[in-house]
């Protein structure tokens, strides 16, 4: 038995709650691994973050058309209704272009971050005073427990190695920028690293819009059922109001009808 538009219409409303919901959800998830990216963009670039920043921003419009979409399936105007459920689509589509460009960006992501950390490597090389930049990479040392973008190799032509190289605090760089007696250097690049770290962040921003995608598929068809629905009652109720009007307009053929005489009677003998 096909469902009433009054229960499409409590469909329609559910789905937009939980859709405000998965908004909120998404907001927060998005901004996390944006945030994450956002940290390391002078070794990784900031092109890797786009996929994020258009995940952030597309949990902003959800929650607006989560608000439109509740104030139309409580209105039940079908054209309104129609119109939400093609926003919801126009969301779900660049919610799956966002997972395939983030997928894009993970396949080609190795060669753009040893292109960025070897020319950003280079720029921090020729200033030789203490600077933001040897800074951040002193930061990026001690957080991964690497060194330069290969290895220690690549302080060879400086003669000398960071200090964060050998497990010290970023800010003791500054104070005391190199050692000659390192026991704990690190001979791992950071190059690899961090090409690992922005690749399983960037399969999570693919994976979080594949599955907002597929979840919010769901309100389309329950938007255009519940205008179908709204379009079937429409229909029903107009023609019973035909029907009532043509009762109504229909002549009464007792009055119409000619009277018949009464028939004669026979005198009683």
């Amino acid at each position: 038995m096909a469902l009433s538009s009054n229960c499409w219409k409590y469909l329609v409303l559910t789905f937009n709650l939980l859709f405000a919901m998965s908004a909120v959800v998404l907001f927060g998830m998005s901004g996390y691994l944006l945030y994450r990216l956002f940290i390391y963009r002078h070794f990784i670039g900031v092109g890797v973050e786009y996929p994020a920043i258009l995940l952030l921003m597309l949990a902003i419009i959800t929650c607006s058309i989560a608000w439109i979409g509740w104030r139309t399936a409580k209105s039940m105007h079908q054209i309104h209704v129609i119109i939400a459920g093609l926003l919801v689509m126009l969301i779900v589509v660049i919610e799956f272009s966002c997972f395939v460009w983030a997928m894009v960006v993970w396949d080609n992501i190795e060669i753009d971050i040893k292109t960025t950390m070897t020319s950003y490597f280079l720029l921090t090389k020729e200033n030789k005073e203490a600077s933001v930049d040897s800074v951040r990479w002193d930061r990026l040392h001690v957080k991964f427990e690497c060194c330069g973008v290969s290895g220690p190799n690549d302080y060879s032509s400086a003669g000398h190695v960071p200090f964060s190289c050998c497990g010290q605090g970023p800010l003791d760089s500054i104070q005391k920028p190199y050692t000659s007696d390192c026991t704990t250097l690190y001979q791992r690049g950071c190059g690899n690293l961090l090409h690992d770290y922005a690749k399983q962040h960037l399969l999570l921003v693919a994976m979080v819009a594949l599955a907002a995608s597929l979840l919010q598929s769901s309100g389309i068809f329950c938007t255009f059922f519940l205008a179908h629905a709204i379009k079937e009652r429409r229909r029903a109720s107009l023609r019973h109001s035909i029907s009532v009007r043509e009762a109504f307009a229909a002549p009464d053929d007792s009055l119409l009808s000619p009277p018949t005489a009464p028939a004669p009677t026979l005198p009683k003998y």
